[in-house]
């Protein structure tokens, strides 16, 4: 993953979805989520060198790409609700990776990133009543206000996004 990693168009530092590209694809890449695209391979990454006791500033920096071109009117689209606000590929997903790279790498980009996303989904939480989510906790409606909650009370306990893989 390291060595397939290259900035698309907009800057993000992403990598191909899967298996060598060469040459790389430069095109935007408008999933860029927990669950695909750079904030989960970069999590997955910096998180395993800073086991490792590795350099993970390489990885960091992906997220620092991250934050500065994410665009919520490309990257975040589909037709329900939690294809756009939810907790795999929405807009809380994207949150808790921000939020974790804030709380273990202590990274100024993801902070105003997570701060940015939780703005966005504050806003458009109320207009999506209940009965247009799933129950489920990736695309459903009970992931969404776990992510916005852990993301905006910096001293709450974050255990249950082990199943996520964010610690």
């Amino acid at each position: 993953m390291v060595r397939e990693a290259h900035g698309d168009d907009p800057g993000i530092r992403t990598r191909p979805g899967a298996g060598p590209v060469v040459p790389p694809n430069r095109a935007a890449h408008p999933r860029q989520a927990w669950c695909c695209g750079t904030p989960g391979a970069a999590w997955a990454l910096w998180d395993a060198a800073d086991a490792l006791g590795d350099t993970a500033a390489d990885w960091a920096a992906a997220v620092t790409t991250l934050g500065e071109h994410f665009d919520e009117t490309f990257h975040l689209y589909g037709g329900i609700p939690g294809d756009r606000l939810g907790l795999c590929h929405g807009a809380a997903g994207v949150s808790a990776v921000p939020d974790a790279f804030d709380r273990h790498a202590r990274l100024p980009a993801a902070t105003a990133l997570k701060h940015r996303l939780a703005g966005h989904l504050t806003t458009r939480l109320p207009a999506h009543p209940a009965h247009d989510w799933s129950t489920d906790l990736l695309t459903g409606l009970p992931g969404t206000p776990a992510a916005l909650l852990t993301a905006t009370h910096e001293a709450a306990p974050c255990t249950w996004l082990a199943c996520l893989g964010l610690r």
